[in-house]
């Protein structure tokens, strides 16, 4: 007699084995049985002859038939259940495992004793197998067989009755075959919960086919067809009409439109709004150029931006010249963009002005589309002959290619036609309900097809597409719908999750789509708006399969309704069709099946075939096939259950992965890696969302295992101890991954391995490294990343507000967040990230999804997020940062600016900073004078620009700012009341210069040659940082937002109270004797930076992230420093922020708050990277107090500190939070303005690190530096930064070495 735990070892290697409910089990009943009879095809005597010549028991072909209908409607090929002992009525478990590589025969000799043991040595009384026994069956599987055994007689009436009930008190469904002379039938018998009748007639018959189909003599099991003819005849009657093909042209019916509502809004963007009109007429001069560049029908074009509304215009340009478009998405590492421009040969790449630099490494040549290149080329077009609507493309024709994740360790590229994509077209738009007042907001990245149906089907439509900018859809997404008026929005469940149907009125209907939805996110959103769940892939023109959802909808279930046809066939021979309710792979036939992937006829032969033979038979001329890969059952309602995938593809947040291409990668960065698997780990509790782990068997920490010990592996004996040499190189593997693969297929968590464990077919059990991944703990997975951190509680408010933050968006518990704690290590995401920035704005923090990024841990992200300013505070009353009678003050003030007194608003000091910048306008006039092309949008109101222009200069009062020199207080500032200077010239070069006692800035408008705005504004009143913040408010003033008034005189007054910065400078520059670098030609040479050279570099995300990315940057030019001038003791320039001041609401002020402040730092050859990098933030925060001094009141302290403000580099960290903030309507690009405005020295750097790369344009004196030496500092800047990130132990003087040997 077996014991419970001998069960428990005999199916340890098997997973529970549950026949599947049909049902949603809303309302059913799950107590009661019902039952369905169906008698035998074979009489008793060819089964008895057929187990006689076998050598088995007819129990056992019983058995291994019932597996097969186990196998075939579970989808596992290892399958278990019960069998009943019709001699002593116990209960026995049956396992068996179904591989390609066994033939029926022998899985029946298996089989034979029973299940390969002794007879009897797995038997329990079906009394120990209830809840009062101690021991629940189901811990295995739920189903039972029981029938004839060999040398028994059959149980009689009452026997028969008792066994039943026994069985049916612990299995929800039990199969009876009676085989006898006289009688020949299979009796089902299932709770009424887990199925209908005519499903449980159909499990039935499979049941009878697979006895069939053994007797017969088939030995493969590929062979086998369970489908019933019943079957087939309902697959054949739902799968009977097929979409037509179309020979319409998508652009086509987008001119209607142009034609029919020209003055419409097409696109309507955070970078301002095309009517239809202007879509075609831009689109048409885009086809000119690209034309006269030879595109044309089968020609792809890659297109390069970020969000923008010129993407559209760029796409529909690339159709009307015929050509095939592919979007590429900014975000994703250079390498895999040129990757895909080298598969579609690229000639050109069409690109924004903003990825201009980019585009341009990625083909020979790069056609601009956007702001001034795009009005002059519609300018240029307009008034020929509008030959848009010549047929150039024919419907069999690429229309677009869409890349996604390929095994081979590339991307893939799938290839659309126009007669596939206007195939889907009918369906979409009546399942979406897309008309001329829909306002579809395109979420989705520019790297996947749903964006290209957001936008085709809505102007195909009539309708208007709603393009938010990048860090509107990252951090504030709620605001960007709501914004838009949208109507119609398609994204992930995930993304879902984090929305909230009540925010959006207008909202009409929502797509969910990419992966699955859980049954609370669709009820959240059906009793609010009209929910499309939406299944297809790329191969298929996106969309497959849709349904409408409602409330009882079940999570994995979709109702195909796409003029497609899906079949459901066997996953190892698709000529067999599965019946219904089987698992198997799906099949999706129709003419929205793509053309295949891009110069991979391999690849393509497998994925797109030609019709199975069942499918010629049911109609003539039946096109190509596109195998789906998913496994699903198809159930009688028509209603699709997704199962699996069911190759080594997965799905993370709605984005499709090969894990073969990410395993590819991996093994090239760690070149010890002998194995490697990537696997996508779920939590079975949900308690962490999903995350992609790879796991590594290398040289260095495997293990001598025998093949037993791999095939019996415990989490103990596979999982490696995190060394501290494995720990050191995770950055540089991460690094090297990002630099390869988007970062959504980079693995969370790298995984040492002792021993790769095996299946017991000596297969690499991935399965098991899935159970064991997800049963770790975060704290078990947090011994595995790159830097360790002790526990430390939260020291103040702000950090246990964000702890609670963290907790509630990733679903832990407030003991298990520190202070230190790393937000991504925790297992944070992008999309995590989003909802924490939602909070925290909910609690009035100001944050974004930036700031999470640039400071992910928490202590750090705290101490860098602000409480949004009470708009009810006071600011220093009017004329009380003078001392003296106000009369006089005001009446010279009014003197020197030749303006009424009445209008003179308030006079406080200049900053140090303006008064080094007026000194040197004094001397010359054009100074410091920055000239800014603000863009125009075609349908820009002049009116309300020039009213916008003077709320911001009402709201601002340091832009209606003038400067005075009073004898008796030194240089002032004088606010007036007045707007802007607003001047109509079409000569703007011949304008009178801003200048001292006037105003310091001018608006010039130009009429001729064409229209456009210049913004003439002086360094003394705004800085980088502030400069964007007013084209921000100037954009919301022009759409009607008021704003909040935000006077400089608080930072003037904080000014007024600083401490004696005496002691701070001559401590840090005490004892300097380094020459300033580079050396100037003499002592009175004026530095003119002429000369331009830019270097990229991408870098892991530090180790020591403790230290700011501005640390990390000083340090890294330091060294560069060192190792060219020989020393070890150097100084250069650096610009500070000013931002850190403690005054209130300052990030939001316009005034300059920017100061330049010598830096020196002293290296140690034996001192690591990180106590250098702690010594710098040091100093750096102790002297934010003193940073406003000034370089003139610095300079006057002593011969040392006069020595270290000689310097001739400057280095400046351009903000990228500060960057990502810009104007969204009147977007101009202001980095150029900036860098020349501050570029004064022999070298000036300007850095920014973003997305882990580390960009620096330097500007610097081409008779003082040549191009050769500039290259190389750039380049061992790069270096450095990267060995700095990599590995903070690592002695300076190595790196020092490290460069050297670079020469």
């Amino acid at each position: 007699m077996a014991t419970p735990e001998k069960w428990r070892k005999y199916l340890e290697d098997y997973i529970p084995c549950s026949f599947p409910t049909f049902l949603d089990n809303e309302g059913a009943d799950s107590k009661s049985f019902a039952s369905v009879l169906v008698r035998l095809e074979h009489p008793y005597g060819r089964l008895m002859s057929f187990s006689n010549n076998c050598g088995v028991d007819v129990a056992v072909v019983l058995n291994v038939a019932w597996g097969i209908v186990l196998q075939a409607y579970t989808g596992q090929d290892a399958t278990c259940f019960a069998v009943i002992a019709e001699s002593n009525l116990n209960i026995r478990p049956c396992r068996i495992r179904f591989t390609s590589d066994k033939v029926v025969s022998d899985i029946l000799s298996a089989c034979q004793s029973p299940c390969g043991e002794k007879t009897g040595d797995h038997d329990i009384p079906a009394s120990h197998l209830s809840q009062d026994g101690g021991f629940l069956a189901s811990e295995f599987f739920n189903t039972c067989i029981w029938g004839p055994m060999q040398g028994s007689q059959m149980p009689s009436e009452t026997q028969a009755a008792d066994m039943n009930r026994n069985a049916l008190n612990l299995f929800d469904l039990v199969t009876r075959v009676e085989v006898d002379k006289s009688i020949t039938r299979i009796t089902l018998t299932y709770k009424r919960g887990l199925m209908r009748e005519h499903q449980a007639l159909a499990v039935a018959k499979a049941m009878e086919r697979a006895i069939s189909e053994i007797i017969s003599g088939k030995e493969r099991l590929d062979q086998f067809c369970l489908l019933t003819s019943e079957d087939r005849r309902q697959m054949s009657l739902w799968n009977m009409n097929l979409s037509d093909n179309s020979d319409a042209r998508i652009e086509t019916l987008i001119h209607e439109w142009c034609r029919w509502t020209p003055s419409a809004v097409a696109v309507c963007g955070w970078d301002g709004d095309f009517s239809y009109k202007e879509l075609n007429e831009l689109s048409t001069g885009v086809k000119h150029d690209l034309r006269h560049l030879g595109i044309g029908p089968e020609v792809f074009v890659p297109i390069l931006f970020e969000k923008s509304r010129w993407a559209v215009i760029a796409m529909l340009g690339v159709m009307k010249a015929g050509g095939a478009f592919i979007l590429l998405d900014p975000a994703h590492p250079p390498k895999r963009l040129r990757s895909i421009c080298d598969k579609v040969s690229a000639r050109l790449v069409v690109s924004s002005v903003q990825q201009a630099d980019l585009a341009a490494g990625l083909a020979g040549h790069v056609v601009i589309v956007g702001g001034e290149v795009a009005t002059a080329g519609m300018a240029q077009h307009v008034g020929e002959h509008d030959d848009s609507m010549d047929c150039i493309a024919a419907p069999h024709n690429a229309l677009y290619a869409v890349f996604t994740s390929g095994s081979t360790g590339t991307p893939k590229g799938v290839v659309n036609s126009h007669s596939s994509f206007l195939a889907a077209m009918p369906v979409y738009l009546k399942a979406l309900e897309l008309d001329n007042n829909s306002r579809v907001f395109q979420f989705a990245s520019y790297a996947f097809d749903v964006t290209i149906f957001d936008a085709l089907m809505t102007l195909v439509a009539g309708g208007c597409v709603c393009v938010p900018s990048n860090a509107d859809r990252s951090s504030d997404l709620t605001s960007a719908i709501q914004h838009f008026g949208t109507t119609h929005l398609s994204v992930t469940p995930t993304v879902a999750r984090i929305l909230d149907p009540q925010d959006f009125p207008s909202l009409k209907t929502i797509v969910l789509g990419g992966e699955l939805s859980a049954s609370d996110e669709l009820l959240k959103w059906v009793n609010n708006v009209r929910v499309i769940r939406l299944y297809g892939a790329s191969e298929c023109t996106v969309m497959s399969i849709q349904c409408t959802s409602g409330p009882a909808s079940s999570i994995k279930t979709i109702n195909y309704e796409t003029g497609n046809c899906c079949w459901v066939v066997n996953p190892q021979n698709h000529e067999q069709l599965r019946p219904l309710g089987a698992v198997g792979e799906l099949l999706v036939e129709g003419a929205v099946v793509g053309r295949g992937y891009l110069d991979d006829a391999s690849q393509t032969s497998e994925t797109f075939i030609e019709a199975p033979a069942w499918l010629q038979e049911l109609r003539q001329g039946s096109s190509t096939v596109y195998k789906s890969g998913d496994l699903v059952r198809i159930a009688a309602d028509k209603s699709v259950q997704f199962v699996c995938r069911k190759s080594t593809q997965v799905k993370l947040r709605g984005q499709r992965i090969e894990l073969g291409e990410v395993e590819h990668h991996v093994r090239l960065a760690i070149p010890s890696a002998t194995e490697c698997v990537v696997e996508l780990i779920t939590n079975p509790d949900a308690s962490r969302p999903p995350m992609l782990m790879a796991f590594v068997l290398s040289d260095t920490d495997a293990s001598t295992s025998s093949i037993t010990a791999r095939r019996n592996a415990t989490s103990d004996a596979v999982f490696a101890e995190p060394s501290a040499s494995f720990r050191s190189q995770i950055a540089s593997i991460t690094s090297k991954l990002r630099d390869a693969l988007p970062s959504y297929m980079v693995p969370s968590v790298i995984l040492p391995l002792r021993i790769m464990p095996l299946t017991s077919t000596d297969k690499i059990n991935r399965k098991l490294l899935g159970q064991l991944a997800a049963a770790l703990s975060r704290e078990d997975l947090q011994l595995y990343q790159a830097q360790q951190t002790t526990y430390r509680a939260p020291s103040n408010d702000i950090e246990e507000a964000f702890q609670r933050f963290f907790a509630q968006v990733l679903g832990l518990s407030l003991d298990q967040i520190g202070a230190d704690d790393h937000f991504f290590s925790l297992g944070g995401d992008s999309l995590t990230a989003m909802r924490l920035a939602a909070m925290a704005r909910k609690a009035k923090f100001d944050l974004t999804v930036q700031n999470v990024f640039d400071h992910p841990e928490l202590s750090e992200l705290a101490r860098h997020t602000k409480l949004v300013a009470d708009e009810s505070q006071e600011f220093p009353p009017p004329f009380t940062l003078v001392a003296g009678s106000k009369q006089g003050i005001v009446r010279d003030a009014a003197r020197q600016c030749r303006l009424p007194s009445r209008v003179i608003e308030d006079v406080y000091p200049c900053t140090p900073l303006q008064k080094g910048l007026l000194a040197e306008t004094m001397r010359d006039a054009a100074a410091f004078v920055a000239k800014i092309e603000v863009p125009l949008p075609r349908d820009v109101d002049l009116d309300r620009l020039r009213h916008a222009w003077a709320a911001v200069a009402k709201a601002n009062p340091i832009l209606r700012t003038r400067m005075i020199f009073s004898p008796s207080y030194g240089m002032l500032q004088v606010v007036v009341r007045e707007d802007i200077p607003w001047i109509e010239s079409d000569d703007v070069e011949s304008q009178e210069l801003v200048a001292v006692g006037r105003s310091l800035v001018q608006l010039i408008l130009r009429r001729r040659p064409s229209t456009a705005l210049f913004l003439h504004i002086h360094h003394a009143v705004y800085d980088g940082y502030s400069l964007p913040l007013m084209f921000a408010q100037l954009n919301n003033a022009y759409h009607g937002e008021t704003l909040a008034f935000r006077p400089a005189s608080a930072f003037i007054r904080y000014l007024a109270t600083m401490p004696d910065a005496t002691d701070y400078w001559q401590s840090m520059c005490q004892g300097l004797e380094s020459p300033s670098f580079p050396a100037l030609p003499h002592s009175s040479h004026r530095p003119h930076p002429d000369s331009k050279a830019t270097h990229t570099v991408c870098v892991a995300s530090p180790q020591a992230r403790e230290y700011t990315p501005n640390t990390h940057v000083r340090l890294a030019w330091a060294i560069t420093q060192a190792h060219e001038q020989g020393l070890l003791d150097v100084f250069y320039g650096t610009v500070v922020s000013g931002r850190n001041a403690p005054v209130d609401q300052i990030e939001s002020m316009l005034i300059p708050t920017v100061a330049t402040v010598p830096c020196r730092i002293s290296l140690d050859v034996d001192s690591p990277v990180r106590k250098i990098l702690h010594r710098i933030q040091d100093v750096a925060t102790r002297g934010i107090p003193f940073e406003q001094i000034g370089l003139a009141e610095i300079s006057h302290l002593g011969k040392d500190a006069a020595h270290a403000c000689s310097f001739q580099t400057l280095l400046l960290m351009q903000p990228t939070a500060v960057e990502q903030n810009e104007n969204d309507f009147f977007n101009t690009s202001t980095s150029d303005a900036n860098y020349r405005a501050d570029a004064t020295y022999a070298i000036n750097l300007f850095c920014t690190l973003e997305n882990q790369d580390l960009s620096v344009t330097a500007l610097y004196d081409g008779n003082i530096v040549s191009t050769d030496t500039m290259q190389r500092l750039l380049q061992n800047l790069g270096k450095s930064m990267q060995e700095i990130h990599a590995a903070p132990r690592t002695l300076i003087g190595d790196i020092l070495k490290s460069l050297h040997s670079r020469l």
